[in-house]
């Protein structure tokens, strides 16, 4: 029996000890700090770093790690205490939403010194701190500027014109494990039925499905497909710069708006640094620099304003509805029927 436990502890331990796969880890700072920052993230490095190195300047006595992950992997590491960060960061708002909902965060009281939407913010735990559209990325050497679809609708009629050269060359997220994928195809659902007939017609013309908006970057630049759906327009704009085949295109008939979001998790001891960067990373001065210095939009960018069909992802509890365990089910069992025929 002892020889039993033992053994089943070993086998615990393990698993514990894998169940968050770290992808990345970057410094910033001092190595002989006064204080040490944490941060679990799923935004590229590419992305996040010019902030980490604006808050680094202003801060040099703060020793950085930040580290980054999936955003499927993040939210079981924290539900199961698997970690010791002092911020946690995602793209998957309704896995970030459930996990405050749960009782996985602490408030945080500094709405007082900064001034952000409504929708952007979540009971003094949760918080939005940039926006980015959810966008299409073609390649532009099999498009004609004429071709290239301003909506859903068109896409679905471009797509049905032109089967024999879109066959095995479309290429999107596999909502099934992952958690940024999984929001933003639920929100399309919520948004538009055209979102279902769109699905079918991609379905039939057998999508390769992605992990992540990177790995789709890649394969749509060097001629393995020539379409990719629902990508996050941060990594997109920054890639369609430095390879030119990649034209970046967000429907007008709506284009979803990502919060990228972050919370202090309820097992960190001290939250002075924590909260330190979320000030700044909220305030005006760093809403300033992401807007200006990063891919990233600041939560009171114009562009809202200028494209009206520009639809900001709310946190609200409506992100809980298809992590029920039955909707959720139900959702992927649509999806799989009308992506993988």
């Amino acid at each position: 029996m002892r020889y039993l436990i033992s053994t089943l502890l070993i086998i615990l331990h393990i698993n514990l000890a894998v169940a968050l796969t770290i992808e990345t880890n970057h410094s910033y700072g001092a190595a002989k700090a006064v204080s040490d920052l944490r941060i679990l993230s799923s935004t590229d490095i590419d992305v996040f770093a010019p902030v980490l190195r604006a808050y680094s300047a202003l801060n040099p006595a703060v020793s950085i790690t930040y580290s980054t992950a999936s955003s499927s992997d993040i939210y079981r590491a924290v539900r199961n205490a698997e970690h010791d960060f002092h911020l946690i960061m995602s793209s998957a708002m309704d896995l970030q939403m459930k996990l405050v909902n749960d009782g996985f965060a602490k408030p945080v009281s500094f709405l007082e010194r900064v001034n952000l939407p409504d929708w952007s913010h979540w009971q003094n735990k949760l918080y939005g701190f940039s926006l980015e559209p959810i966008g299409m990325v073609v390649s532009a050497s099999h498009f004609n500027e004429g071709d290239l679809p301003n909506t859903r609708r068109e896409l679905v009629s471009f797509l049905r014109a032109n089967q024999a050269n879109f066959s095995r060359k479309i290429v999107t997220y596999d909502v099934t494990s992952s958690g940024a994928g999984f929001l933003f195809a639920t929100q399309d659902a919520r948004q538009s039925n055209s979102f279902w007939r769109l699905a079918e017609v991609m379905g039939g013309l057998a999508p390769h499905l992605s992990c992540c908006s990177g790995a789709m970057l890649d394969a749509v630049n060097q001629g393995e497909f020539l379409l990719a759906y629902n990508i996050i327009g941060s990594y997109a704009e920054k890639r369609s710069r430095l390879q030119k085949n990649l034209r970046v295109i967000y429907f007008q008939d709506y284009t979803h708006m990502l919060l990228r979001t972050v919370f202090i998790p309820r097992n960190v001891p001290n939250t002075a640094s924590a909260n330190d960067f979320l000030t700044f990373l909220l305030n005006d001065v760093g809403q300033n620099f992401i807007e200006q210095e990063t891919d990233m939009l600041s939560l009171r960018s114009d562009v809202l304003t200028d494209n009206p069909h520009y639809k900001p992802i709310r946190l609200d509890t409506g992100l809980l509805v298809y992590l029920d365990r039955l909707k959720r089910q139900r959702f992927l069992d649509e999806w799989s029927s009308a992506l993988i025929q």
